[in-house]
């Protein structure tokens, strides 16, 4: 494939999105590890089930959406920021910026999420996965592209732990940065969300500032404490705490009013994103299926873990493939695919707070899954049916950081939910919660009724009031 076939590209979110601007990246752009995303579903399975037939869209778009963004970001940073030293950081680390946009996905499996959990249960993550990839496969392909490039960089970039500069954790790993920006707006117009904030927009409104590690009402109250109290060498730790105040830390920040309007209205998409698209029920049903489909496929085979853990194998496998090995491991998980197809899924039977029943709990927090599995199987028993035909669903609702975004309106910085009242609120709506939800195979459990769901709740270790 040549170049100018990409030339040709049309983004429905990017309208002035212009391919050329990117020939540098062209040659990882185009290998195998990055173009095999373009056959992984970006939703999952939710084009296949429940209310969003369009969520056909991969992670090859969503990946270089967030390139374009990246570059579009940088720019308006160097713009707005007044410090020089910052804006010559901003020139030496956006080829690398762009690369870790481009790359920040490719750890992800068949049908994105779906095997997270998967993955977990070995101890891995797809960012790890992300990690292995980049420094394993494709370190000389970016090598080649820019000598100047640390992969180091790139890793701890995508990875939202880099050390010298935290500005670039938030382009890439932060509440507002442009894999959210990107993913929102595209995801919204792909399940015909509708939704009314611009990343360009935001981005306008953004610069890098200098942020103090501590404030000085936190310093105060820190020497007040310690002139209470009865610790020696107090006038020493007064005069540490002194140098303490010029410590800073560089990071984007919103400027104006208008920026903090446009990141309203882009949390409160996110919010309507998160209930009515990526928390459906009927999606998350199938894709637990398949989930517990690959997990009956690796107790059956033990090589196929292989698969999941091997970078060289793990970037053969996408959607279809992953489709195909379902389907030829026979029996149950062949089964399941079936399934999907004929859109025959299982029955939420149970659902409620993770916090509500405490063994669940317990086991979550530990991350104890095999407590997690014989919970399942106990279920089961109950139920009089087999392990597989019941599925344990854990749905982590993530929560914004508060003191992770700054404004700096008026020579003033402070956190975003202390200037807005409506981030606020939307900040302690969304604070960190688990729920779970009980799916059963409805074709094979034919009796369930209202004395089996308390006993469940009781096996989970809940109480009388749990649904």
């Amino acid at each position: 494939m040549n170049f100018m076939s990409l030339f040709r590209i049309k983004d429905p979110i990017y309208p002035d999105f212009k391919i050329d601007e990117y020939k540098s990246n062209f040659a990882l752009m185009q290998s195998y590890a990055v173009n095999r995303l373009r056959f992984i579903k970006q939703l999952g399975l939710k084009a296949y089930s429940g209310r969003f037939p369009s969520a056909n869209h991969t992670r090859y778009e969503h990946s270089i959406g967030a390139m374009h963004l990246s570059r579009q970001f940088c720019d308006q940073l160097y713009k707005n920021t007044q410090d020089l030293d910052l804006r010559g950081s901003i020139k030496e680390y956006g080829p690398t910026i762009q690369i870790a946009a481009l790359l920040h996905d490719i750890g992800h499996g068949p049908f994105s999420h779906v095997i997270d959990d998967i993955l977990g249960i070995f101890g891995e993550s797809h960012e790890k996965m992300t990690v292995k990839i980049i420094e394993g496969l494709l370190a000389d392909d970016i090598r080649n592209l820019d000598p100047s490039i640390d992969i180091k960089d790139v890793c701890a970039i995508i990875l939202g732990n880099h050390s010298e500069h935290a500005y670039l954790n938030d382009v890439i790993h932060g509440h507002f940065d442009v894999d959210r920006m990107d993913y929102l707006a595209r995801d919204a117009y792909f399940t015909a969300t509708e939704y009314q904030w611009r990343a360009y927009s935001l981005m306008q409104s953004m610069k890098i500032s200098k942020i103090p590690q501590l404030t000085n009402r936190k310093l105060d109250a820190m020497k007040k404490e310690i002139e209470s109290s009865r610790i020696p060498k107090r006038k020493e730790i007064r005069d540490a705490i002194d140098l303490v105040k010029d410590l800073w830390t560089d990071h984007v920040c919103i400027c104006n009013e208008e920026g903090v309007v446009h990141a309203e209205m882009m949390l409160v998409t996110r919010r309507a994103m998160y209930e009515n698209v990526y928390y459906e029920t009927s999606s998350r049903i199938a894709e637990k299926m398949i989930s517990n489909a690959i997990l009956w496929m690796i107790k059956q085979n033990k090589n196929t873990k292989d698969m999941f853990l091997d970078p060289r194998i793990f970037i053969t496998l996408d959607d279809f493939e992953l489709f195909a090995l379902l389907k030829q491991s026979g029996e149950y998980a062949a089964e399941i695919v079936k399934r999907i197809k004929e859109g025959r899924f299982f029955d939420l039977f149970v659902e409620g707070k993770v916090a509500e029943v405490d063994r669940l709990k317990a086991a979550v927090i530990k991350k104890d899954y095999k407590e997690i599995e014989t919970i399942q199987k106990e279920i089961a028993k109950e139920l009089q049916t087999e392990p597989e035909r019941v599925l344990l669903d854990i749905i982590v609702k993530k929560s914004f950081e508060r003191n992770r975004v700054f404004t700096q309106i008026g020579g003033k910085v402070k956190p975003l939910e202390e200037v807005s009242a409506i981030i606020e609120a939307l900040v302690s709506s969304i604070e960190k919660e688990m729920t779970f939800g009980i799916y059963v195979d409805g074709e094979k459990v034919k009796k369930k009724n209202n004395k089996h769901k308390q006993t469940i709740v009781n096996i989970l270790g809940g109480k009388e009031n749990t649904q």
